[in-house]
């Protein structure tokens, strides 16, 4: 993909950060109340996703190796445009780590090309903004991505709408099980930050999602010793993985759970 797209005049201005104003308030607050296409989640027991937003080095060193001992496999939403840059809080994995992250099983997933708030992009100006992240990251893993992550989780009904036709699914920072009907526009999350997860919080979020036969998703940034506030430790992030395993919850990409739970054609 040609680097220069993101500078010239084919790329819209981009804004960064969570929405102000009444008007994007009210219509961040209709993309939660306004229903989409809801489905019914079909799969025969509970699953659980592991995901990474902006994917720092550490998200993709750190984070793999640790599920690669449980023999677990996430998905990491990526910002291409910003790979291998540093952020205000840490470094972006670069191309070859990406691609090294695909060819080990993981599932790349778009969170645009530049971190940009969704809710400042229109018609043509969102779609290409996607179509940017989507051709950059087949380039580098040979696919284009299936599923989508709002950056900032800031969404207004107009563009999930849009996005939830472009994509099979995306997934918002709403914290709410997904289980029963879901709006695969507006999958739920919990953040799995030491910052405000406990295992005792945790014990009872993967009881909910067992008794339910629901899908629950977290999602961290970093993994780190000492993370930022939006990070998780090693030691967290392993026993959140053998918490789900003794809870005989499988553990599967976005993807695979999108698949197990009947939101997509099986392949």
């Amino acid at each position: 993909m040609d680097q220069r797209a993101l500078n010239g005049k084919a790329m819209a201005t981009i804004e960064r950060g969570w929405s102000g104003g009444r008007d994007r308030q009210l219509w961040r607050l209709l993309a939660r109340a306004v229903p989409g296409h809801r489905r019914t989640l079909r799969g025969d027991g509970p699953v659980a996703s592991i995901t990474f937003d902006d994917v720092p080095e550490s998200a993709a060193t750190t984070g793999a190796e640790i599920l690669g001992r449980h023999d677990m496999r996430a998905t990491y939403f990526v910002a291409t445009a910003l790979c291998g840059r540093q952020d205000r809080y840490w470094r972006v994995a670069d191309r070859a780590r990406i691609r090294e992250l695909s060819e080990a099983g993981h599932e790349i997933g778009c969170h645009t090309a530049r971190h940009v708030n969704v809710q400042s992009l229109h018609g043509l100006d969102l779609l290409r903004e996607c179509e940017v992240s989507s051709a950059m990251i087949a380039e580098i893993c040979g696919r284009a991505p299936r599923n989508f992550c709002y950056p900032f989780g800031d969404v207004g009904l107009i563009q999930k709408r849009m996005l939830g036709r472009r994509f099979d699914t995306c997934r918002t920072i709403y914290e709410h099980p997904n289980a029963g009907r879901v709006d695969p526009a507006m999958l739920g999350a919990y953040g799995l930050f030491d910052s405000v997860m406990d295992r005792d919080r945790l014990s009872r979020i993967v009881r909910r999602t067992v008794a339910r036969r629901g899908w629950l998703i977290l999602y961290a940034h970093d993994v780190a010793d000492e993370p930022t506030p939006m990070g998780v430790t090693p030691r967290l992030l392993d026993e959140t993985l053998s918490l789900l395993a003794e809870h005989g919850v499988p553990v599967k990409t976005v993807a695979e759970a999108a698949r197990h739970h009947g939101l997509v054609a099986t392949e």
